[in-house]
């Protein structure tokens, strides 16, 4: 037998299997590697998903799914053929992914996350595992350091909203940012300083031509929260739709959820970084959007 395959059946450690001792399902899980030995591989860049059951005992590989295999003609767009091939899964592990194969992986029940990314497998799996059902747990949360962020509405032009917010309300621009690869203007305003206190995130699609009206102007609220993707699973659990699971942003400042409330409004959860990384990342150059 390979060192691979040695290394994905190796059992989940003590502390994780205490946690799940009383849970006898297991989960279904694909992931996107290299060579089975790390998380390593972007969702685009993918060829092929390694697929695992996960349950108390650790994970075992069910088979190596290769993309071209599955594919239903040569014309098939790769994602679809993705979607389908790994239906049968709760769960897609990866270095990277984009919003909108995470939102349309969420729409078929599959949750993708690239906050594992970079480490090994069995680790990675077995940690999955372990918060998934740990999440059944029904404690009371821990809201204490929970905060309202902002509230995003979608403008027509972004400089009129500005001088109303500003000139009107005596609002102060705190953030502005020209989005070149997503087209779109983004602006953040409040009366706190550096961002103290709830703030309105205003947004400008470049290749939006006819006015907003009230109903689809809204875009959601924002909280800031602490140990998000427990916070997450229990959400899950609990069955609250979750049309992005966490995942770290680009720039890997925050870690970044999307929810809805009961009549569909979206939830923006966000978990800044910790105090050290936050310190690391303020002497860090800005990236280019």
């Amino acid at each position: 037998m390979s060192d691979v395959m040695e290394e994905v059946q190796a059992p989940v450690q003590p502390a994780a299997r205490a946690e799940v001792a009383s849970h006898a399902s297991s989960l279904r899980v694909a992931v996107a590697t290299r060579d089975g030995q790390r998380v390593d591989l972007h969702f685009g860049a993918a060829e092929s998903f390694r697929v695992f059951d996960v349950d108390a005992d650790g994970p075992r590989l069910v088979e190596d799914r290769q993309i071209a295999q599955h594919a239903l003609s040569e014309e098939e767009d790769k994602r679809e053929t993705i979607y389908r091939m790994i239906s049968d899964c709760s769960a897609l592990l990866v270095a990277k992914i984009g919003a909108t194969p995470q939102e349309a992986l969420a729409k078929i029940g599959i949750e993708s996350t690239n906050l594992h990314a970079g480490k090994n497998v069995v680790d990675a799996l077995s940690e999955f595992y372990a918060a998934k059902f740990d999440a059944w747990r029904d404690a009371p949360i821990d809201a204490t350091d929970f905060r309202l962020l902002h509230a995003m509405l979608r403008v027509a032009d972004l400089d009129r909203s500005i001088e109303f917010y500003t000139q009107r309300l005596g609002m102060r621009v705190l953030e502005r940012r020209e989005h070149k690869k997503n087209m779109f203007s983004q602006a953040y305003l409040g009366y706190g300083a550096d961002g103290d206190g709830m703030t309105i995130e205003l947004v400008a699609n470049w290749l939006r031509d006819e006015s907003y009206v009230p109903g689809d102007a809204f875009g959601h609220i924002a909280i800031g929260v602490d140990n998000i993707t427990r916070l997450c699973d229990r959400l899950a659990a609990a069955g609250v739709p979750m049309p992005r699971p966490p995942r770290s942003q680009r720039h890997g400042e925050n870690i970044v959820a999307f929810i809805e409330d009961p009549d569909g409004y979206r939830i923006e959860l966000i978990q800044a970084p910790s105090p050290e990384a936050a310190a690391t990342l303020e002497g860090a150059p800005l990236a280019q959007s």
